[in-house]
């Protein structure tokens, strides 16, 4: 047998071997990518729903708060970019604070990732 005979013979397989051991950790990143879009898209969508709900709540008068909370749960809604998702409201003297939390979309079924989000505007008096 000649010396590129033995070379070939002795590296057989190896790329099958090579795609073994790579192919679970390149579809591993590629998951985990794809979980960390998704986090960052629903906290994304969380903070605008907060926003935005803060934005609608400051108005002056008594239903100012709860129509914060019907805006932020109407974009919620419609994105479909949080699971299990909550919308409350806080006034103080002073200020108005809408909070967002739920749970991001997964490829993963078993893995959960929690977004929180919240938006905090002074009272606007006429």
């Amino acid at each position: 047998m000649g010396i590129v005979a033995q070379r070939v013979s002795r590296t057989r397989g190896s790329v099958s071997i090579e795609a073994v051991v790579i192919l679970p950790v390149f579809i591993a990143v590629l998951m985990a990518i794809v979980e960390a879009s998704l986090w960052v898209y629903a906290s994304a969508l969380a903070q605008a729903a907060a926003e935005d709900g803060a934005r609608a709540g400051v108005g002056n008068d008594a239903l100012s708060a709860q129509t914060g909370v019907i805006v932020a749960t109407g974009i919620v809604e419609s994105s479909g970019a949080l699971d299990n998702y909550e919308v409350t409201v806080s006034t103080t003297s002073e200020s108005l604070t809408v909070q967002v939390r739920g749970e991001s979309p997964s490829v993963i079924p078993w893995v959960r990732f929690e977004v929180k989000e919240s938006a905090t505007l002074p009272w606007q008096w006429p």
